[in-house]
């Protein structure tokens, strides 16, 4: 509902300022009010025009095209015609360094390949681990917790063990392996050191 309200804002504000136009532009005028909205408007939808809406905690992967607005109104989709739309997108509005610098328009650090490569690689091993792991990390140590601290790519799977082995409750806190992965994930990242010597 917002974005139509922005849009007859905008609407009813571009033809204020058209009584006093002069020249006959008005349909011009009310197009160029129309097409500057748009975006406004889709953006606000949880679905892209093309491909699906990704949220900020889920992995993705936007193509060629990378982050931007272009990403926000076309979603996530491969074919050729989202990726040059959601390019052309992003090249006339250049949004894309005010995105990254913003963390707005899906560009968000953990959109990035390799962050996303991590999470899927330390989803199959918690999936194909999951009780193993439970039992080490309340050990604070063992061959799944080194295993998994190679996956992550930290060097002191000592300290790893402890941090999680401090954190269990909030890890395991739902069952589910992608739960238990991005739990994990959010410890190991908000922590200082092990965000140093770990490579997300």
């Amino acid at each position: 509902m917002i974005p139509i309200k922005i849009m007859l804002v905008n609407y009813f504000c571009m033809l204020k300022f058209a009584k006093n136009f002069k020249g006959g532009n008005l349909k011009k005028l009310v197009i160029l009010a129309v097409l500057t909205t748009m975006p406004v408007a889709f953006a606000q939808n949880k679905k892209g025009l093309i491909g699906k809406y990704v949220d900020k905690n889920e992995e993705s992967y936007y193509g060629m095209s990378g982050c931007g607005l272009g990403s926000v109104l076309f979603g996530e989709t491969e074919n050729r015609g989202g990726q040059i739309l959601s390019s052309t997108t992003n090249g006339f509005y250049s949004n894309n360094t005010f995105g990254m610098s913003s963390g707005t328009s899906n560009c968000v650090p953990d959109k990035s390949a390799k962050s996303a490569q991590v999470k899927r690689n330390m989803n199959m091993f918690i999936s194909a681990n999951k009780e193993a792991l439970a039992n080490d990390i309340v050990k604070q140590d063992g061959e799944t917790i080194t295993a998994l601290g190679e996956i992550m790519g930290c060097t002191d799977s000592k300290y790893l063990g402890t941090k999680l082995q401090s954190r269990y409750n909030i890890i395991y806190s739902n069952n589910e392996t992608s739960s238990v992965t991005d739990n994990m994930y959010d410890v190991v990242s908000k922590d200082g050191y092990l965000f140093e010597n770990c490579k997300l």
